[in-house]
């Protein structure tokens, strides 16, 4: 088997591209809460043997995605405001306190990194769960706690489908854009208060956006 050159990509293997594949599908709600996935199927659609969609799929449950039934088959993870609100409580207490770390502790890369997602005016579902994601990730790295940032990043992967569906909210997209505004030059002004209070009103604003959504 060649072997690849160097500074080419690695292959993805097909585990992986499995995962990918159907994360993005869940995460972005093209596969709905509560829909039945047949493995068979998945296999044909995805053009991947058993093995790696199987492997997928015990992915995705553990990350609380999918519930896998014995001898019954594969759910994707019904939504649960109980579980939301569980979600918001955690992140107002966890990501002002990252956002103040990161506000005492940025530098000028750090910045410029967040500045240049925020820059990139996404304009599908996917790039702008994307781009959310980047910008919170960037956030808990300049906070200098890989802790902190490896339980943040468990919250987001866990909050996506809820935020995706606060995103069909027309007006939301535009709120989100000034918050993250917020909190860039609260981090600028190295002003650590200012970036929890940002971020608090951040969490606040998808909290009461997808309860109107859903009310």
């Amino acid at each position: 088997m060649a072997k690849a050159r160097a500074g080419s990509c690695p292959t993805v293997s097909q585990n992986e591209r499995a995962y990918r594949r159907l994360k993005g599908d869940i995460v972005a709600l093209r596969l709905k809460p509560g829909d039945a996935l047949n493995e068979a199927g998945l296999c044909a659609e995805l053009g991947l043997g058993r093995t790696p969609v199987n492997q997928a799929l015990h992915r995705l449950m553990h990350e609380g995605l999918v519930r896998i039934l014995p001898r019954k088959g594969v759910l994707v993870q019904p939504l649960s405001m109980d579980e939301f609100a569980h979600l918001i409580e955690v992140r107002r207490l966890t990501e002002p306190p990252c956002a103040a770390l990161a506000a005492a502790r940025i530098g000028p890369e750090g910045l410029a990194e967040i500045e240049a997602v925020l820059a990139a005016k996404p304009d599908d579902l996917d790039a702008i769960l994307d781009s959310d994601r980047r910008f919170h990730a960037l956030i808990a790295e300049a906070a200098g706690n890989r802790v902190l940032a490896e339980v943040l990043a468990g919250l987001h992967g866990r909050s996506v489908r809820f935020w995706a569906l606060s995103l069909a909210t027309g007006h939301h997209l535009a709120e989100v854009a000034d918050e993250h505004a917020a909190i860039l030059d609260a981090l600028r002004r190295h002003d650590a208060p200012a970036a929890a209070a940002a971020m608090t009103a951040h969490i606040d604003s998808f909290a009461r956006t997808l309860v109107a959504r859903l009310g």
